[in-house]
């Protein structure tokens, strides 16, 4: 199998010699390069999609653990047992949350305040090993999926609502 050909709606691969296009509906990541060969997988769940399948929940701390760094080792273990280290488990603590790594350690330090925004399954995961530190966390948000389609090829890859095949 080869990338034939990539555009931002649609891709064409090669496959013994034919051309199959897929057209995206509402392509949401994409990281693929032109005229790379490799084997094709495609996926309906997957730690890739967890970001577009779930919504994402807000996470405050309402107090203090006794002991902050290995509060912190453990929710960094929650996150990566869930995204399988496909994504960066900082991301959920950084992008689109309003604060910082710094501030979310000071948060944390003083039992108060957002520490993270991230999809529900990442948040439920959290909640299992947040009595182990004796913290009260509160989380807001709806639960909500929305599934996604994703193809992998090597190690690109490309998410989508849904890929239409023309």
């Amino acid at each position: 199998m080869e990338i034939e050909k990539f555009q931002s709606t649609y891709l064409i691969l090669k496959v013994e010699n034919n051309l199959f296009r897929f057209d995206f509906k509402n392509k949401k990541e994409a990281f693929l390069k032109q005229k790379e060969s490799g084997k094709l997988f495609f996926y309906e769940q997957h730690p890739l999609l967890i970001n577009h399948n779930e919504n994402n929940l807000e996470v405050f701390i309402n107090s203090k653990p006794e002991n902050a760094e290995a509060f912190v080792q453990d929710l960094k273990n929650s996150i990566d047992e869930i995204t399988k280290d496909w994504r960066n488990w900082n991301d959920y603590i950084e992008i689109n949350t309003g604060i910082d790594y710094l501030i979310f350690l000071q948060n944390i330090q003083k039992g108060s305040g957002k520490i993270l925004k991230a999809p529900f399954s990442i948040v439920e995961n959290i909640e299992k090993m947040r009595s182990k530190h004796h913290v009260k966390i509160k989380y807001f948000g709806e639960k909500i999926i929305t599934p996604h389609q994703l193809i992998i090829i090597n190690n690109q890859f490309i998410i989508v609502e849904k890929f239409n095949s023309v």
